[in-house]
């Protein structure tokens, strides 16, 4: 293949956007750094040509909802909140969550790597949306998110043959005549070499239910064999029909109740667009633009259509047919999402770093998992005081022995309990059932739990559990010398921890459930 360098330039905003596309305009920023420097507001409102007030009362809403976050020194980077919501989409989409094991599977046949990519129209280009990798000293693996204009690479051209022999046009032009009047053209690759990304051995396309137009690849980083490329043809278009025949399987089949939506019902504009990508997010097999779905975004129809158009035009979301689905740009929020690898430490990091300023105490987050049914520390951040323990995290934690265990056990399904073998770890630890079991009733009634020394020698421990659509998913802990236990003002060192762990479960569930 010839070696090409193209670089991807930016176009100026050349019109004034709406209320919702300015805060999708900022989001997407947000997003496009997610690990890079945070925006400053100054730098983020010469970005998109906005005041500097504007952005930075955009910013502020956002960070209420936790879709951006303040990093210091007034400048911004992506919020939690767009973790947890593309992680839904990620979990509950065929294309990134549902088919993964397709996409494995292809890797491991072909040996090389195994790629889906979507089509952006308004960008003229296409990402990569998901990436599976066999096992090799010499791997392929391309950034997720990252937009490539359709003149770069096989899945480029291939793309643009699609396009051409279905006669799709691209997206109509504003007034202005300027298809990026919305968005600057993504991402500023600079130089890149296609000596950098390896030819396709084998790579089919197809448009899918929700309009989305997708391609399934595979690449192999070192010199393939030519006489491969026949048998992997047929696996590269099994996997693309496995995919669109999934969604177009449940597309057809999607229930035609509508979800309740139980987080808070505030009813500012930045609260609307949550509701509508969590809706999508959770949703991706497609919602009917409806009334009831109007309902579910707190506004009467004319403010839902705005947003609603709002999204399709920056991509956000798709209309086809008068269904609702995820649009190009919301995968692509995804894809770099899932690049990023933020684990639920990472996420739930700053309250509790707020929570470990205001009361000088080491506090650690507890993660249960109810498949496995163990628990271990992700996090410890160590207090402010002169004295403290220090405890190891990505360790299995007893969950009998110690308040930050006893706070999710109690919360468990009783032949957990029955099942859980009682060791002494110290001469305090537990290991009469029935003492157990009457404990869990105390901590169950009133909220938190306590432990002294049952796991550490010397060590009190206050524990509140959290829980994420219901559901028991760890607690937080404080760890204090007991000499010192004493001088705390207990009830309140509780107060505060109960708000963090409010604010946990704000962040982590998605509050979305069908009317029966």
């Amino acid at each position: 293949m010839p070696q090409t360098n193209r670089s991807i330039t930016t176009s100026s905003l050349v019109a004034p956007a709406s209320s919702h596309t300015r805060l999708i305009q900022v989001v997407d920023a947000l997003v496009k750094r997610t690990n890079g420097e945070p925006w400053g507001v100054r730098e983020l409102a010469a970005e998109l040509s906005e005041s500097r007030s504007t952005v930075n009362r955009i910013l502020v809403s956002l960070v209420d909802i936790g879709f951006a976050s303040e990093a210091g020194d007034g400048k911004y980077s992506v919020g939690p909140r767009i973790d947890v919501l593309t992680k839904a989409l990620s979990d509950s989409s065929v294309l990134l969550g549902l088919r993964g094991k397709s996409l494995c599977q292809l890797a491991e046949v072909s040996k090389c790597t195994a790629l889906v990519s979507i089509y952006c129209p308004r960008s003229k280009g296409y990402f990569i949306a998901a990436c599976s990798e066999a096992e090799s000293p010499l791997t392929f693996r391309p950034q997720l998110g990252v937009v490539y204009p359709l003149s770069f690479g096989d899945i480029g051209r291939q793309l643009a043959n699609y396009l051409d022999a279905n006669a799709l046009c691209p997206p109509p032009q504003d007034e202005k005549g300027n298809l990026d009047y919305i968005f600057r053209n993504d991402n500023a690759l600079g130089l890149l070499s296609e000596s950098e990304f390896p030819s396709a051995l084998s790579i089919a396309v197809e448009r899918i239910a929700s309009g989305l137009i997708i391609s399934v690849s595979v690449h192999s980083a070192g010199n393939a064999e030519p006489r491969i490329r026949r048998p992997l043809d047929a696996d590269v278009l099994r996997v693309i029909e496995e995919i669109t025949g999934d969604i177009e399987s449940k597309t057809f089949q999607k229930l035609q109740a509508y979800p309740a939506i139980s987080t808070k019902d505030n009813k500012s504009t930045v609260d609307r667009l949550e509701r509508l990508l969590l809706l999508v997010c959770m949703f991706p097999d497609g919602l009917i633009n409806s009334v009831e779905l109007y309902d579910q975004l707190l506004c009467n129809a004319s403010t839902a259509k705005r947003l609603i158009q709002s999204g399709v035009e920056a991509e956000l979301v798709s209309l086809v047919g008068g269904t609702l689905y995820p649009g190009p740009r919301l995968y692509q929020w995804t894809a770099m999402m899932n690049s990023a690898h933020r684990n639920l430490a990472d996420i739930t990091r700053k309250i509790l770093f707020s929570l470990v300023q205001e009361t000088g105490e080491t506090i650690a987050l507890l993660s249960f998992d109810e498949v496995t049914e163990k628990a271990e520390f992700l996090d410890v951040i160590q207090g402010w005081r002169p004295i403290q323990y220090k405890l190891h995290v990505n360790v299995e934690v007893p969950l009998y022995a110690g308040a930050a265990g006893k706070a999710v056990l109690a919360y468990c399904a009783p032949h957990l309990v029955d099942s859980l073998k009682l060791v002494k770890i110290t001469d305090a630890t537990i290991t009469s059932r029935n003492v157990l079991k009457e404990e869990l009733v105390t901590i169950k009634e009133r909220g938190w739990a306590t432990g002294e020394g049952e796991r550490v020698l010397g060590a009190f421990g206050l524990a509140v559990p959290f829980f994420v659509d219901g559901k028991i998913r760890g607690s937080i802990s404080a760890t204090i010398p007991q000499y010192r236990k004493d001088e705390r003002d207990l009830t309140m060192l509780t107060g505060l921890m109960r708000e963090a762990t409010a604010k946990i479960e704000r962040l982590l569930s998605l509050g979305v459930k069908w009317d029966k």
